[in-house]
């Protein structure tokens, strides 16, 4: 199943996440996406957001799924993306999943696996390689002033105060908390994928 155009009928999208994801699912003419769902256990907003946008809303993700859609786009926590890309390619639904793509190497290959059976479009949107500072980097290495890339690793740093900091994890069992900062490394290591990766 091919995605669908703006030249042809818009992409109904239904949308995992109301914070974060209420940015992603458009519904006009020049994106070509028409949001048709919401999904999100934090009924209050997840409410709020479904009458002003006058879409459908699920706090099961399984009963989300069976929506009448074509994609989904996955903002919810960076623990579940791997684990909801993979229930959705398996009910038909091309995905695009936001930082980070899985939480474990084995998660990763069982995401490989299902998007290669499902023969659907998967798509990881890191957005940090398309800030213009590395688009510059991009473009200075690209063009041989940089040199040689030879080994790169990151984590996620935030230097913020105590209560910027709380407020992006709040709770203890928040997956920011937990998981060991070098596996949340895609803002770091993306950009210079983005700009050296051909050339590996």
């Amino acid at each position: 199943m091919a995605p669908k155009t703006k030249e042809s009928n818009p992409i109904r999208v239904g949308v995992v996440g109301v914070g974060r994801g209420l940015s992603m699912g458009g519904s006009n003419s020049t994106s070509g996406l028409q949001l048709v769902a919401l999904c999100d256990t934090w009924q209050e907003r997840l409410q709020q957001a479904g009458e002003r946008l006058g879409v459908e809303t699920y706090t099961d993700f399984d009963e989300f799924l069976s929506h009448e859609m074509d994609a989904v786009i996955l903002a919810n926590y960076f623990h579940q993306h791997a684990p909801f890309a993979i229930k959705a390619l398996a009910a038909g639904k091309h995905v695009m999943s936001e930082t980070a793509a899985c939480h474990t190497l084995g998660e990763g290959v069982a995401l490989v696996e299902a998007v290669e059976k499902s023969n659907l479009t998967y798509m990881f949107a890191e957005n940090y390689p398309y800030m213009a500072y590395n688009q510059e980097m991009r473009r200075l290495y690209q063009k041989g002033h940089i040199g040689d890339f030879q080994y790169g690793e990151g984590e996620y740093v935030h230097p913020d105060p105590a209560s910027i900091k709380l407020g992006r994890s709040c709770g203890y069992d928040h997956w920011r908390n937990w998981i060991p900062s070098t596996y949340y490394c895609t803002h770091s290591i993306a950009p210079v994928m983005d700009a050296c990766v051909v050339y590996f």
